[in-house]
C-alpha cells in the first residue's frame, strides 16, 4: 500500500462560513498590550507573514464563501454517510442540512486516594443537534445556523462529590443561533456564535480532540486535587488549566474577505445566556492557511478585552499554529497565551495520523501543557497525555481513548497529589 497524502482540516472541510460580525469600540491600550505580549508574538507572527506578502495579495483573488479555519468541535458536523439523507435543497436554491453527534464516554478521575468512575457526554465534543440554512441571494448568500447541546451529563460538570444527573436542561447548553451574509466585502455576522478570536489557541490537525483537548477543562474541570494529607483542596483541574481562549457569545462580528490566505476579524459580543454576566466582549484575529511545499499550515493570533463595568477589565493575546505533513500525516501544533497581570500557559502537540486500515483512519498523539500563575502568583500547572482515535467510516463512527496526568503546585505552602485522568468512548454522527 503506498504512502497516503493527508489534508489539513482546513482543506478537507471547506465550505461556508460560520456567521461573523463586528465590533461595537476599539479596545484599549493594544500597542502596549502587543508589547506586554511580545513572547507569544514570537511564535505567532513569523508563521501568520510567512508566505504571505503585497505581491501575494495582488495575485489572489479575494476569497469568501467557506469556514476558513474553524475548530473541530463548533464545525457543523459532516458524515458521508447520513449527510445526503440530511439536506434539503427549496426551487430557489436555498439548502438547508440536518446534522448531529452523540459522544458518550467512560470517565475515570484518579486524585491520589479515590477513583471517581461515570458514564458522561464527552465535554471535549459534546452531543448535539443542530442544522444550517443557506440562500443565494444575487452575488450574496444569506446563511442561518441553529445548534443546541443535548441535556446530558456533561464530564466538565462530574466531580469527587457531584454527578449531575441526565436530562438536566440548562440555557447555557445553546451554542448557536444566528444568521451571516457573505459578500464580496467580507462576512457580517449577527447572533450567538463564535467571537472573532474564538478558535484560535485551538488549531489542531492530529483529529485527536475528542479524546483530549489543548487545556484538558472539558474533559475533567470540576474534578479538585487532594493535598498530602488525603483531603479534598477547593482548587479544581478547570481553575488552573485554561488555554485563554475567547468564547462564544451574542454578538456582532465582522470578517474581511481571504489576500493570500490572511483574514482579519473582530467582534463585539455579551453573555445573554447568562444574566448575572454583565462585561462587554472585544476580539481582534488575523489569520493565516496556506501550504508550505509538503506542510499544511494554519495558524491565527487573537486578542481579547473584557470589560467588566463593575471592576477591573482582563486582557488577553494568545494564538496557535498546526503544521500537517501531508505524505505521511506526521503533524504538530503549538499555542501560547498570557493574560495581562494574570495567568499564562504554552502547550504542545506531536501526531500521526495513519491511513493504513481498510474501515479508517487511526489518529495518534501526544501533547504537554505548562501554565503559569493561576490563581496565585509563582504558581504551576503542568500535564501531559497519549490519546487514540480510530475511525470506521462505515459507521460514521470514532472509536477513542484518552489518559492525561495532572500536576499543580503554588508557593502559599500548600501540597498537591498528581491525578490521572482517563477518557474511553465512542462518537457517532450524521
Amino acid at each position: 500500500m503506498g504512502v497516503p497524502t493527508f489534508e489539513s482540516w482546513a482543506q478537507a472541510k471547506r465550505r461556508k462560513p460560520r456567521p461573523r460580525g463586528l465590533c461595537g469600540r476599539c479596545t484599549p491600550d493594544l500597542p502596549d498590550t502587543l508589547r506586554r505580549h511580545k513572547g507569544v508574538l514570537g511564535f505567532c507572527l513569523p508563521v501568520l507573514l510567512a508566505a504571505w506578502s503585497p505581491a501575494s495579495a495582488a495575485k489572489d483573488p479575494p476569497e469568501t464563501g467557506f469556514d476558513y479555519d474553524v475548530p473541530v468541535a463548533d464545525a457543523p458536523i459532516e458524515s458521508e454517510v447520513f449527510g445526503p439523507r440530511l439536506t434539503f435543497t427549496n426551487p430557489s436554491g436555498g439548502v438547508t442540512v440536518f446534522y448531529g453527534q452523540f459522544n458518550l464516554a467512560y470517565q475515570s478521575f484518579d486524585d491520589g486516594q479515590q477513583t471517581t468512575s461515570n458514564l458522561v457526554d464527552n465535554g471535549n465534543w459534546n452531543s448535539r443537534l443542530g442544522f444550517t440554512f443557506t440562500q443565494p441571494i444575487g452575488e450574496n448568500t444569506l446563511r442561518a445556523r441553529f445548534e443546541s447541546g443535548l441535556t446530558m451529563r456533561n464530564s466538565s460538570l462530574v466531580s469527587q462529590t457531584e454527578t449531575r444527573d441526565w436530562g438536566e436542561w440548562r440555557r447555557t447548553l445553546l451554542r448557536w443561533f444566528e444568521v451571516a451574509l457573505d459578500s464580496d466585502y467580507g462576512t457580517f455576522s449577527l447572533g450567538q456564535g463564535a467571537t472573532a478570536a474564538n478558535g484560535s489557541t485551538g488549531l489542531d490537525d492530529s483529529f485527536t480532540f475528542v479524546a483530549g483537548a489543548t487545556d484538558s477543562t472539558d474533559g475533567f474541570a470540576s474534578f479538585r486535587f487532594r493535598n498530602d494529607a488525603g483531603e479534598l483542596t477547593p482548587v479544581s483541574v478547570g481553575q488552573v488549566n485554561s488555554a485563554l481562549d475567547a468564547l462564544r457569545r451574542f454578538r456582532f462580528r465582522y470578517d474581511t474577505p481571504v489576500f493570500g490566505g490572511v483574514m482579519l476579524s473582530t467582534s463585539y459580543g455579551q453573555n445573554v445566556l447568562v444574566p448575572e454576566d454583565k462585561n462587554g466582549y472585544y476580539d481582534v484575529a488575523i489569520r493565516w492557511t496556506g501550504d508550505l511545499g509538503e506542510f499544511a499550515v494554519r495558524s491565527a493570533l487573537g486578542y481579547q478585552w473584557i470589560d467588566n463595568p463593575d471592576g477591573a477589565g482582563t486582557q488577553r493575546l494568545a494564538g496557535s499554529v498546526s503544521v500537517l505533513h501531508k505524505p505521511t500525516g506526521l503533524n504538530f501544533a503549538l499555542s501560547a497565551g498570557d493574560q495581562v497581570d494574570g495567568p499564562n500557559y504554552y502547550w504542545a502537540r506531536a501526531g500521526w495520523r495513519i491511513n493504513r486500515l481498510a474501515v479508517g483512519a487511526t489518529s495518534l498523539s501526544i501533547d504537554y501543557y505548562n501554565g503559569s500563575d493561576f490563581l496565585s502568583k509563582g504558581a504551576k500547572t503542568e500535564n501531559y497525555g497519549v490519546y487514540a482515535v480510530q475511525d470506521l467510516n462505515a459507521l460514521s463512527l470514532n472509536l477513542y481513548a484518552g489518559w492525561r496526568r495532572f500536576s499543580y503546585s503554588d508557593q502559599l505552602g500548600n501540597s498537591y497529589r498528581d491525578a490521572n485522568g482517563l477518557l474511553v468512548g465512542a462518537r457517532w454522527f450524521f
